[in-house]
């Protein structure tokens, strides 16, 4: 009986495997040239490259950004900028037509290029957008643009340049949120493929186990019936 106990569990432990998606990359998201296993879904706009152990995100109006780590709970993805600029990714990543958006809280700012530094307190410049001979600044639109500089582009942003606030991984947090239909017609084809596997193989499991449990018990009884044959023979030995 120990024997069909373990071998049990390996069948149980076998199929629950099977069925799982991949360990660390989920549902919506999937690795580029890969079907995870038991998801038969694959949904445009959260395809993942990876490569030289780094997980990348595509985005066509900036490029490739680094995934950083994603929780499928609260729906966030945590990104790096490869080119170390946050507000370079801030004044060109376009999300209108991906399934993203920005997980804080937007406001909007204007991006100003000067071409002499601008001494007023509320102008902070971002060092990885200036040059030698020009300083970017990100300002509220309603404070007066100086005559050294001109609008580059409005935006809305998690926040403004702040050297205290400027860490790489800080603002490129971002949530989704499928359609609802979609995400509902998603998620139930892949509950109902898997629902269907888990009844062919936990039916193909109990067929198997009770086969089995039903070969034991007829070999104990057998061996029960020849052992009462047995002492019945030699108690007519010692008549």
């Amino acid at each position: 009986m120990n024997s069909l106990f373990f071998l049990t569990l390996f069948l149980v432990f076998i199929f629950q495997t099977s069925v799982n998606c991949n360990d660390e990359i989920h549902y919506p998201f999937h690795i580029k040239g890969q079907q995870q296993k038991g998801c038969d879904t694959t949904l445009s706009g959260f395809e993942l490259l990876f490569k030289d152990n780094i997980t990348t995100i595509h985005f066509p109006s900036y490029g490739d950004l680094i995934v950083n780590s994603i929780s499928y709970d609260t729906k966030k993805i945590d990104l790096l900028d490869p080119k170390n600029c946050t507000h370079r990714v801030f004044l060109n990543l376009n999300l209108t037509l991906t399934p993203f958006q920005y997980y804080y809280v937007l406001k909007n700012f204007t991006y100003l290029n000067c071409s002499t530094r601008v001494l007023q307190t509320s102008f902070i410049e971002v060092p990885c957008l200036s040059g030698s001979s020009y300083h970017v600044y990100t300002v509220d639109p309603e404070v007066p643009m100086p005559s050294s500089c001109e609008e580059v582009k409005t935006v809305a942003i998690p926040f403004k340049y702040n050297p205290y606030i400027s860490d790489n991984s800080l603002g490129l947090r971002l949530t989704w949120n499928l359609h609802e239909s979609q995400e509902t017609k998603e998620e139930n084809q892949t509950r109902d493929s898997h629902t269907a596997r888990n009844t062919v193989v936990g039916m193909s499991i109990c067929v198997f186990v009770m086969a089995t449990v039903v070969r034991i018990k007829v070999h104990m009884s057998r061996r029960n019936f020849q052992k009462k044959e047995g002492q019945l023979l030699h108690s007519v030995a010692d008549l």
